[in-house]
Formats: structure tokens, C-alpha cells, sequence
């Protein structure tokens, strides 16, 4: 926990550092509130101050007492005698934390005069800082975003087809990849990485208390006696403290098991499945008591990683971070055993080529090298990403490993982005507003479906 909390200030030392030495808050400009900062970055009041105090003793700020702070008016922006390639990118990321080092490494190794500048900015008002900074006269040569944030982008017009500038570099990508983030049959966005939604679980919890590991044939009912078997009160005070399964409300986690019973997003034709799926989630959070609940707007780090639940639905990205941040066990990846539909979820980092870019040679030059195969096995291999090559996923996973991944062959396909399951992003914020007496426990299955197949019914 230690750890955490001093790889969370110092990343955020480094981001304020960036967004400094950039420019983009100019000598004499007051950074955001205390206040502001621990919202924008999701972090606490102590791991922001410390992150003050470290830029404090590089004299980058100055504190001004009563009315908050500034950078150093005696701050000189140095112009690079290099080249610039400027990447501008989302935040938080664990691809920017993890793997952006080993591609801007590649990348500079083969481009050794140019100097690779990268800016975070926050998810909570990502492309309103992007526009400030254009406006600001820092434009950004690329663009590191989630899948999501993709799907928000108002005009892609004003970002390069990607197609006619890699030369057959995306030659061995997915192809379902591909299409996601394509438009109009033109490339978009390039995939560095990308997940499916799976399930990962703690083989020590399992082992320590006798309960069996899932298999690759494990169903349904195996899944839910061995989630009961794994929740306990181990202090003897009547309260549970380790439970077998985190469940996070969030739309990014729980249709997993609506796809995997069968639940049609897009052509909604029966209630039967979403009730189906309402019913399962409830037994489980309010009737077994052998799950608990994360709110949708955290995941669930804190309680997997510490041992306190025994299974979560997850993604290698996610799981990558906290690999980075330490846990005391090597997690294992089942089978999702929800239903008869092999069909998850997927999540991706993408890279996007604004057309008014100042080095648009380097930036593709930059694209290359992120999904050069050396590069992607490298990265495969040393941080436990997923590749966006088929190839060096089949050389690097286990058939059982792909299978429970379901990337195994051509499953992938029937998988879906979030912006592919929802194409109206108001339909994402209506549904969650809708099912919040549901996740309380305050209102049943039955009373909740019918409303949620009136709102799947418009997407």
C-alpha cells in the first residue's frame, strides 16, 4: 500500500512537471486547487501535497499562502535544439505508465536526434485540455486515449487515416480491431494494446482454504459454490472480510454477464435474458451474500490486491497496473462461466495522428514503432499486456490461455467495444441512472427489466 501511495505521488509530480516544462501553465499561472487536483487525478489530499512538496524543492512552484499556487515566475521554458515529437496523453493510463518508455526507446533508437516530449492530461476533462493547449499554441503530434474517449472525439475529419501512412505496418492486427476504430472504412485510431474483460482470480485464497480451482470446463454452479465457499469472516466479529467475487456496477464490467447469457444490446427482442442476468446479479450481491458491490465509478483494485476478494472481472491492462504497484500473489485467469454465450468485453489504447500535426513524418514513424512485432513482444513478454498481433499471442499464451482470454482462433469477433454495445453515448448515463435503486438492492429484477429493455430498445 506503501508503494501505491508513492507511485501515485510521484506520478502526479510528473505530470505537473510535464505540463510546466511544456508550457502549458506558464511562469507565474497558478496551478489547480489542492482540491481540484485530488478530484482531476483521483487521489488524496496527502498524495497531492506530497506531489507539491516535490516540485517545490525543484523550485518549479512557488506557495502563495491564502491564495494557493503558482509556477516559479523565474521559470524559463528552454526551446529543444532537437527535434519535437509531442504526444499528448490520457490520464490515468497504464499503458502510458508501462509501456510508453519501451516504445519512445524503440522509437529513439532508430530517430536519435529527436526528442520525445509527452503531456498527461486528466479523463475527467481530457479533450477540453487538449483544446486549451491548442489554443495555447502546443499542438500535439499524437494522441494516447482509451476506446472510450475515442467514441467521443465531435469531428474525425480532423484526424489522419492511419491506413495510408503505415506502409502494411498493421499487417497481422486483428482484424475486428481494425474496424472498431475505423471510419468510413478509413483507419482512425491504431491499437497499441487491447483486453478483453475476463475473469482473474486468487489461487493462494483458493488453496488456503481448500476450495477447488476453476477448470476449463468449470460452470456456472461451480462458480457460484466456489464464490460462497471463499466469502468468510475471518475476525470472528459477524462480518464478513474476504468475499468470493467483486462485482463493479460499472457498464465497463457487469454486461459481461448479460453477453454471456445472451442479452442482445442492439436488437433487444426478449426480457427473458436481462432477467435472467438482473436475477444471477442479485442472488449473488443479496441473497448468497458471496459477492460485493464497487461503484461504478472505482474498480476494483484495492479489494483483489489485498486479498480480501477472491475473483474479479478485470482486463490485462488493469491487471498490468497492479502487478506495477505490487501484489503479495500471482493472479490466474478462469474461464467466465456466466452462460452458454462465449462473448465478453473489450477495452483498447489507442493512438490517433491529428491532421494539423507539425511532424507528421516522425508522429508515423512513432506509429510504426508501437506496433513493430519486436516492440510488441517485448512488451507482451515484460509487462503482461495483450498484443494487438495475433501472432505474438499465440506464440506467447497457452491454448487454454487464449480460450479463457477468448482470443483463441477467431473468438475475438464476437466481442464488443463499450461504444459498439451502446452507439448513443446518452444511453450509457440513462441506463445507470435507472439501475441505481437495482445495485442498492431497494428494487428487484423483475422491476427493473422492463425499463431496461425500453432504453436497450433506442440503441
Amino acid at each position: 500500500m506503501r508503494r501505491e501511495n508513492e507511485f501515485r505521488y510521484l506520478k502526479l509530480a510528473n505530470i505537473l512537471r510535464e505540463q510546466i516544462h511544456s508550457g502549458f501553465i506558464k511562469p507565474g499561472e497558478f496551478l489547480l486547487s489542492e482540491h481540484e487536483l485530488c478530484k482531476h487525478y483521483g487521489m488524496s489530499r496527502s498524495s497531492v501535497r506530497k506531489s507539491l512538496d516535490q516540485l517545490l524543492l525543484e523550485k518549479l512552484i512557488i506557495k502563495k499562502v491564502g491564495q494557493g499556487t503558482i509556477v516559479s515566475p523565474d521559470f524559463v521554458v528552454e526551446a529543444s535544439p532537437n527535434k519535437v515529437l509531442r504526444i499528448f496523453a490520457t490520464s490515468p493510463s497504464h499503458f502510458y505508465d508501462i509501456c510508453m518508455p519501451h516504445v519512445i526507446d524503440a522509437f529513439q533508437k532508430n530517430n536519435p536526434g529527436v526528442e520525445v516530449k509527452c503531456m498527461s492530461f486528466s479523463a475527467g476533462d481530457f479533450w477540453d485540455s487538449i483544446n486549451t493547449s491548442i489554443d495555447l499554441g502546443l499542438k500535439p503530434d499524437l494522441i494516447l486515449l482509451s476506446d472510450r474517449q475515442f467514441y467521443e472525439v465531435e469531428d474525425l475529419e480532423q484526424y489522419s487515416d492511419l491506413q495510408d501512412k503505415l506502409g502494411g505496418s498493421q499487417e497481422g492486427i486483428y482484424p475486428s480491431l481494425w474496424k472498431s476504430f475505423s471510419d468510413s472504412g478509413r483507419l482512425k485510431a491504431l491499437p497499441v494494446t487491447f483486453s478483453t474483460v475476463y475473469l482473474a482470480y486468487n489461487p493462494e485464497l483458493f488453496q488456503r482454504h481448500g476450495v477447488t480451482e476453476p477448470s476449463p470446463f468449470w460452470t456456472q454452479d461451480d462458480f457460484l459454490e466456489a464464490a460462497e465457499q471463499l466469502t468468510m469472516d475471518l475476525n470472528g466479529d459477524g462480518i464478513n472480510d474476504v468475499y468470493g467475487f467483486s462485482l463493479a456496477s460499472s457498464l465497463s464490467r457487469w454486461p459481461v454477464i448479460a453477453l454471456q447469457n445472451g442479452v442482445n444490446f442492439k436488437e433487444v427482442d426478449s426480457t427473458e435474458p436481462i432477467l435472467n442476468t438482473l436475477e444471477f446479479i442479485h442472488d449473488l450481491l443479496y441473497k448468497r451474500r458471496s459477492a460485493f458491490l464497487t461503484p461504478r465509478n472505482a474498480l476494483n483494485s484495492e479489494a483483489f490486491t489485498r486479498e480480501k476478494a477472491a475473483m474479479v472481472l478485470t482486463t490485462s491492462i488493469e491487471l498490468a497496473g497492479w502487478r506495477h504497484q505490487t501484489m503479495p500473489f500471482t493472479p490466474k485467469i478462469a474461464p467466465l462461466p456466466f452462460g452458454k454465450q462465449k462473448q465478453t468485453m473489450l477495452i483498447a489504447n489507442v493512438l490517433m495522428l491529428p491532421k494539423n500535426s507539425e511532424e507528421p513524418e516522425l508522429a508515423r514513424a512513432f506509429l510504426e514503432t508501437a506496433v513493430n512485432p519486436e516492440v510488441q513482444q517485448q512488451l507482451s513478454a515484460t509487462t503482461g499486456f495483450i498484443s494487438v498481433r495475433k501472432a505474438i499471442n499465440e506464440a506467447t499464451w497457452s491454448q487454454l490461455g487464449l480460450e479463457s482470454l477468448q482470443i483463441y482462433d477467431n473468438s475475438i469477433e464476437k466481442s464488443h467495444f463499450l461504444h459498439e454495445i451502446f452507439e448513443d453515448a446518452s444511453l450509457v448515463d440513462e441506463l445507470e441512472t435507472e439501475m441505481t435503486l437495482f445495485w442498492t438492492g431497494m428494487e428487484s429484477a423483475a422491476e427493473v427489466t422492463d425499463r431496461v429493455k425500453l432504453i436497450l430498445s433506442r440503441s
